[in-house]
């Protein structure tokens, strides 16, 4: 059973209250009636406040593509940098301690990887085993972690670095012009994070990973993912992913619980990656959870906004720092992804 030894994540340096982002966003398409009149759901979402790579005025100037990816490159790796660090000084250990690195993004593209600059400028061993992971989208951080514990169960004495970096904000544009587009403004923020996991035959504290399961759904491909134009990344998001994680997804997750002895009640913590308002009420429903189960993903919304693949990290080092978690309680971290796609794990502490 691999353990996860430390974990940190950085934000970028630009703070915006929700109600800072609509009002910008109000500016941007005033007189787009179609638009105007969407611009209510910025106040039901469960977001107050976000962390965005540029100042607001920067992507209402109207960036191109390249010009936005340019950022993401800059900051991007600046984040991972600073979260590698601390995640690392945390944990006590050198970079060259490190074997694998799992690194997950989808909302920029840079080539050497973000992760080989990173293994340059950090001093990682040149034998250090990298895995660049793209497309998995919000299913990406957890996803990164059930591939970093398959490769430390065949490896137990080795030590894994999963990084997750994403700048959803660089997506908008002045001429998107669609409601999925205005939700993206209104949900998603930026961020990275670092977790260090360590194989069985490592010394480490921390919890401890239980189990995992991948569940890729065949015949949901285009519910959610990104659609590539002249113009940068554009939202896929269909309204159909509640109704779709109450029906197809639900029973996945008790199978994977059941096989394990378990059920959702049962379990003292609860890491879901928040999605929106309806996938978190959709939660609530289907698995029979109370508002305490949800607290995570409800304030790791209020706090950050949807991240993508890093928000199941933050929520994980929120849930750390906490100190809420007692030795013996169980724990589930699930995200959900284009695909459609399921990424699980149990955690016990």
């Amino acid at each position: 059973m691999p353990s996860i030894s430390a974990i940190a994540t950085a934000l970028p340096p630009h703070h915006f209250t929700q109600t800072q982002i609509k009002e910008a966003m109000a500016g941007v398409c005033r007189g787009n009636r179609k638009i105007e009149r969407l611009l209510p759901v910025f106040d039901r979402t469960g977001v107050e406040q976000r962390a965005f790579a540029r100042p607001l005025e920067w992507y209402a100037g109207g960036q191109t593509f390249e010009a936005r990816n340019d950022v993401y490159a800059e900051v991007a790796f600046d984040l991972i940098e600073q979260a590698t660090r601390t995640c690392l000084e945390r944990a006590g250990v050198e970079p060259g301690d490190i074997d694998h690195i799992f690194c997950v993004t989808t909302t920029g593209l840079t080539t050497p990887s973000l992760d080989a600059r990173l293994c340059a400028r950090l001093g990682f061993r040149p034998d250090v085993r990298r895995f660049p992971l793209f497309g998995l989208g919000c299913a990406g951080g957890a996803g990164a972690l059930v591939r970093a514990n398959d490769m430390l169960r065949a490896y137990p004495r080795h030590r894994a670095l999963v990084l997750s970096v994403e700048l959803c904000s660089l997506v908008f544009s002045p001429m998107a012009a669609s409601a999925t587009d205005l939700i993206g403004v209104a949900l998603f923020g930026d961020g990275g994070a670092a977790v260090l996991l360590a194989g069985d035959e490592v010394e480490a504290d921390g919890p401890r990973v239980e189990d995992t399961r991948t569940h890729l759904f065949h015949e949901a491909p285009d519910l959610m993912g990104w659609r590539f134009t002249d113009d940068g990344m554009r939202l896929i998001l269909s309204r159909g992913v509640p109704e779709f994680v109450a029906t197809s997804v639900k029973p996945v997750v008790e199978r994977f619980l059941a096989q394990q002895g378990l059920t959702v009640a049962e379990l003292q913590h609860h890491v879901l990656h928040p999605g929106g308002a309806k996938v978190m009420s959709t939660y609530r429903s289907a698995f029979g959870l109370d508002e305490h189960a949800l607290r995570h993903a409800r304030e790791a919304m209020r706090r950050y906004g949807n991240q993508s693949s890093a928000s199941v990290l933050f929520m994980l080092h929120d849930l750390i720092a906490s100190g809420q978690p007692a030795p013996g309680d169980r724990g589930v971290l699930m995200a959900l992804g284009p695909g459609f796609a399921a990424e699980m794990l149990t955690l016990t502490w």
